[in-house]
């Protein structure tokens, strides 16, 4: 017996994630993604997507922190993602997270090509040496800080610097001067690309094949593919396909019911003929004592 949503049953699950895709400016989704009219169920724990109506575009949440969602590749199974908080309107002196590092789940994604990190230092008193790629004021009246130094991770930290964060950026932006908010902004805005992990592609495959339609099933820590059937089919998470569901009675036990019906019925009408020829023969006789008492008067 398994536990499905209260709110949803296993049938309308199947159409859901069947039929349902997200949709939001120009970015489409369906499995293994949720989001939007595509119900949790459709999708992987971590692969929710969010739109934003107003502007008409796309986040996804990995390790706690935002992405916009720039493209998706499905034929390498690839996203396109920038950080959300550095390329809006003066995010990158006045960053929401800017203690909070760029780290991928490695559970569900991988690095794409040209992936490559950076780090911004803010407002440090002493210069980050040669491998410093860039540097700029920040001369907004609402910055958070008064400078950017742009670095290379795990390179030695410069000392007196009021924060730092390292960020995805695509390696061949690096190869230039990142000396400016703009330069480094249109680098971010680019994005990168990292890759999600999906191992249950054949067996997707095999439910689609079935007539039925990908989603998950499970708690979040072990959660796995299963196949939603129409209804009048069914499954089991271990099969991950649809099979039309058969009647608890077997064709031995079918003709057996059919043999004992056709005997009660040929037993009852042997009673009636003998309930019949009983009446025939009371009849008779009847009329016969009647005639004799005739013949006496």
């Amino acid at each position: 017996m398994f536990g499905f949503p209260l709110s949803l049953s296993n049938h309308e699950l199947y159409e859901n994630c069947r039929d349902t895709v997200f949709r939001c400016g120009n970015i489409s989704a369906g499995f293994p993604f949720s989001g939007g009219q595509r119900v949790s169920e459709c999708g992987r724990h971590g692969l929710e997507l969010r739109c934003d109506n107003n502007n008409k575009t796309t986040t996804i949440v990995i390790s706690d922190i935002e992405y916009r969602v720039l493209g998706i590749r499905w034929d390498r199974h690839i996203l396109k993602i920038a950080r959300e908080d550095l390329i809006k309107y003066d995010g990158l002196c006045s960053p929401q997270l800017a203690t909070r590092n760029s780290v991928l789940d490695s559970e569900l994604f991988s690095p794409g090509p040209g992936y490559a990190n950076v780090t911004l230092f803010y407002d440090c008193q002493s210069s980050i040496s040669s491998r410093n790629l860039g540097f700029f004021p920040c001369d907004n009246a609402g910055s958070t800080y008064s400078n950017v130094s742009v670095g290379i991770p795990n390179n030695i930290q410069p000392k007196g610097c009021s924060a730092n964060v390292t960020v995805p950026i695509l390696r061949s932006s690096m190869e230039g001067s990142l000396n400016s908010s703009l330069r480094l902004k249109e680098a971010l805005n680019k994005g990168v690309e990292v890759q999600w992990n999906w191992k249950d592609n054949k067996a997707c495959g095999k439910c689609n094949d079935s007539g039925g339609a990908c989603g998950f099933f499970g708690p979040v820590e072990n959660q796995t593919m299963f196949c939603y059937c129409p209804f009048m089919f069914e499954n089991t998470p271990d099969d991950r396909q649809c099979h039309r569901v058969v009647s608890s009675s077997s064709p031995t036990s079918s003709a057996r019911e059919s043999e004992s019906e056709s005997k009660s019925k040929s037993k009852s009408k042997s009673s009636l003929n003998l309930i019949f020829i009983g009446m025939k023969h009371f009849v008779v006789t009847t009329i016969s004592i009647h005639e004799i008492f005739c013949y006496l008067l």
